[in-house]
């Protein structure tokens, strides 16, 4: 008579498994102890550098402000540079600033067909067309309303045909604020 115990239930076909999933885990958890380590070397290779950075921006002294010019001179030299700036600089607005405010400002089937520009003077000369009279009129109301431009001056008007087609140019010259 032979007595045989199983003290233990047989793992069976899951042993290959269990195997391998416990050496991808030992394999996945050596790698990251290397890249950590790694990673805390650098970390203290950098920490002298750092501290000799931040040595050199704490020993950095800040320069008080000299003895400032009584306000009435400040006031004259402000005065003296705005003049020298409208004597270099441009006067009117920037060209995007004008194409910005014109394109709030164009009806729908109204067509800019050139536009020159003159950013000293702060004028511009736009030529607009459109397939009927009303919708420049509205063009021109639109920018006399605006309240960016001083003057629009109607300059010319002219009838186009091409073909069976016709349409309406204005030349319209503006002056900037």
């Amino acid at each position: 008579m032979k007595i045989t115990t199983n003290f233990s239930t047989p793992v069976g076909w899951l042993a290959p498994y269990l195997a391998g999933i416990c050496f991808l885990l030992t394999a996945l958890s050596v790698i990251v102890s290397v890249v950590l380590f790694m990673s805390a070397n650098r970390a203290r290779e950098e920490i002298p550098m750092l501290e000799e950075q931040l040595a050199r921006y704490r020993s950095r002294a800040v320069d008080a402000p000299g003895e400032l010019p009584p306000r009435d001179k400040l006031a004259a030299l402000s005065v003296q540079v705005k003049a020298l700036k409208g004597l270099t600089g441009p006067l009117g607005q920037t060209l995007p600033q004008l194409l910005a405010r014109i394109e709030g400002i164009v009806p729908d089937r109204v067509w800019l067909v050139s536009l020159e520009y003159r950013v000293r003077e702060g004028e511009a000369k736009l030529v607009a067309e459109a397939d009927q009279a009303e919708l420049l009129t509205e063009f021109m109301t639109g920018l006399e309303q605006s309240g960016f431009f001083s003057q629009v001056l109607l300059t010319r008007q002219a009838r186009r045909m091409e073909g069976a087609q016709t349409s309406v140019q204005f030349e319209i010259q503006l002056r900037g604020k």
